[in-house]
C-alpha cells in the first residue's frame, strides 16, 4: 500500500506539472528522471523517519505511520531497503512507460489526476454517495475519454480491477455525460510493466451500478438506525480470542489485544 502512494504521488506530481506549465502559456518541460526518483526518496525517508519517531501522531490524517512502528514490530533495515528499490525501480518503469508519456504529450486534453470526486448512486430514498479518485482520465478528442489505473501491487485481481474501472465509468457517464459507448479504460501495473484494457460499456457500467448498490445494503444491515447512521456497539461482536486475524488489525489496541512487543 506505501510503494502505490508514494509512486501515485509522483505520478500525480508529474501529470499535474505538465498540466501547470500549459496553464501558464509554456510547453510542457520534462521533469528529469532523476528528479523524480529524487522526490520519491525524499518522500520515503520522510515517511520513515516520521513514522519512527512518532511525528506523524502530530498530523495523522496528512502524514504517514507505519503499524510496525506503531505496534513496535520487529522490521529488518533489509526489509525497509528492499521497500525504497521497489518503489524506486516503479519510479523509473513509470518515466519510461509509453502510457505516461502518452498523457504527457497529451496534457491539453487531461480532465482529471487524482481529484478526489463525490457523487450519488441511486434513487434519492437510496442515496449511496461513492468516493472516487481516478489516477487520470483524458479526453480522446472525439466525446469521449481514456481512464488510466496504475497498479503497483504483485497480485492484482481482473474482476476487482473491471468492478473499480466499472465504477469510475458511472462516474463519467452520470456526472460527466460521457456515453457509455466512449470511454476506454486501462490499468498499467508498473510492478511487471504491463497495461490492459478492459470494457467499460453499458453491461460494466450496469453492473457497478448494482455493485455499489448492493455493497451499500449490505454495510447498511448491521445499523440499528440507518437513516442516522447509528449501530450499537454490541452488535459487532469481537473477533475469538487467539484468532490469527487479530495480529494484522490495526485496531488491536483498541480491544486490549496488541501483541505483544519484542
Amino acid at each position: 500500500m506505501w510503494t502505490g502512494t508514494v509512486v501515485h504521488g509522483i505520478a500525480e506530481e508529474g501529470l499535474k506539472r505538465a498540466m501547470g506549465d500549459l496553464q501558464r502559456g509554456g510547453h510542457v518541460r520534462d521533469w528529469p528522471l532523476e528528479d523524480m526518483r529524487h522526490a520519491a526518496n525524499r518522500q520515503v525517508s520522510e515517511d520513515i523517519d516520521g513514522s519512527e519517531s512518532g511525528a506523524w501522531l502530530q498530523r495523522p490524517a496528512k502524514r504517514t505511520g507505519f503499524a510496525e512502528h506503531y505496534y513496535a514490530t520487529p522490521v529488518t533495515r533489509e526489509d525497509w531497503d528492499a521497500a525504497a528499490d521497489e518503489i524506486d525501480r516503479q519510479v523509473i518503469t513509470l518515466h519510461e512507460n509509453r502510457i505516461y508519456q502518452r498523457l504527457l504529450a497529451s496534457a491539453d486534453r487531461l480532465t482529471e489526476v487524482e481529484e478526489l470526486r463525490r457523487f450519488t448512486v441511486g434513487d434519492p430514498a437510496f442515496g449511496a454517495e461513492v468516493y472516487l479518485a481516478v489516477d487520470a482520465m483524458v479526453g480522446d478528442g472525439k466525446g469521449g475519454v481514456v481512464i488510466i489505473d496504475w497498479k503497483t501491487g504483485s497480485n492484482h485481481d481482473d474482476a476487482e480491477i473491471a468492478s473499480q474501472l466499472g465504477i469510475y465509468g458511472l462516474y463519467a457517464t452520470q456526472e460527466l455525460g460521457i456515453p457509455e459507448d466512449r470511454i476506454v479504460a486501462m490499468h498499467v501495473n508498473l510492478r511487471h510493466n504491463t497495461e490492459t484494457r478492459h470494457a467499460v460499456g453499458p453491461t460494466e457500467i450496469a453492473l457497478a451500478r448494482e455493485a455499489v448498490r448492493a455493497g451499500v445494503t449490505e454495510l447498511r444491515a448491521p445499523l440499528k438506525d440507518v437513516a442516522r447512521n447509528i449501530a450499537e456497539k454490541d452488535d459487532f461482536p469481537t473477533l475469538a480470542e487467539g484468532s490469527a486475524k487479530c495480529g494484522w488489525c490495526n485496531f488491536r489496541r483498541s480491544c486490549g489485544r496488541e501483541a505483544p512487543k519484542v
